[in-house]
């Protein structure tokens, strides 16, 4: 097989929040286009920012063209590979998920995370003029320099950094109608997709009501809020993105996959799949093969 769970980075016997690499790769060989790179997978989420290069970065089978001036986010758990139509310079930074929702170490509330958690952002791809008063050429150029140079507070700096460039997408989203941030994510609802993003095969929404200690009426209702779609969509994506990763990562029988990733059957799960993907999980494995 040619994918594998990319182990989290160590600094000093620690598992890191953070991994930054200044990236410098040769045009991919003709016969290599594709899978210059084995398919990976991590719990960071990780944007390439391109400083110099044309290149193909492929996310779940699905290629994205990267230019000179381009930031593409990949989500945590997210199949992933590169191929290059030139040598080509571009920052790579890994963090954990942690940093973008409120608790202890971090800023952001959790709801700016659940995006970026399995198959669920709106866009990987973004340009330049997707960003207004977020300089991200100079964000990415410094966070590279605090990595390298490891002056002190190093750390804070490059999450600032981080922060700002997720805050500009985030404006760039509200504008275009595709993130609400007036959906209120409340401490029970929280508690709930951490709930369900441990049991996604198995949970129903009365579990996860249960969990949370909410109504089964009043848990729909505040799911869809702050969700942005109902509990029976958020799973079924859930358990697609799951069942896209095992098609390609594994050779497991497609019948297995969906009865592993909670789908009643084998039709059922061939049919929801070709609703939202446009082609059969057959088709999907045999493409990307």
């Amino acid at each position: 097989m040619y994918s594998y769970a990319e182990k989290a980075f160590i600094i000093n016997g620690v598992e890191s929040w953070i991994q930054c690499i200044d990236c410098f790769a040769k045009e991919s060989n003709e016969h290599d286009k594709v899978t210059v790179e084995r398919y990976h997978y991590h719990d960071y989420i990780e944007f390439l920012y391109a400083l110099d290069t044309d290149m193909n970065v492929w996310i779940n089978g699905s290629p994205h063209k990267m230019l000179t001036g381009d930031l593409v986010i990949i989500n945590s758990g997210e199949l992933h590979n590169i191929s290059f139509n030139k040598d080509s310079h571009y920052i790579c930074v890994k963090f954990s998920p942690r940093i973008l929702y409120f608790d202890d170490n971090s800023l952001f509330e959790f709801k700016y995370v659940t995006p970026f958690l399995s198959d669920r952002s709106p866009q990987k791809l973004f340009h330049k003029k997707d960003f207004e008063n977020v300089d991200v050429h100079a964000l990415s150029i410094e966070i590279m320099d605090e990595w390298e140079q490891q002056r002190p507070a190093y750390e804070l700096s490059i999450r600032a950094n981080i922060l700002k460039i997720f805050a500009g997408i985030f404006r760039y989203w509200d504008k275009q109608n595709v993130f609400h941030s007036e959906a209120t994510m409340t401490d029970p609802i929280k508690k709930a997709l951490l709930y369900i993003s441990e049991n996604f095969d198995s949970v129903t929404e009365r579990d996860a009501a249960a969990c949370c200690g909410l109504s089964y009426n009043h848990f729909s209702a505040s799911f869809k809020k702050a969700v942005g779609r109902s509990f029976s969509d958020y799973i079924t994506l859930l358990r697609l993105s799951e069942a896209e990763k095992l098609l390609i990562s594994t050779e497991q029988s497609i019948t297995d996959i969906a009865l592993s990733c909670g789908f009643s059957s084998t039709s059922h799960f061939i049919s929801r799949f070709k609703a939202q993907k446009g082609i059969t999980p057959g088709q999907l494995r045999k493409n990307t093969r």
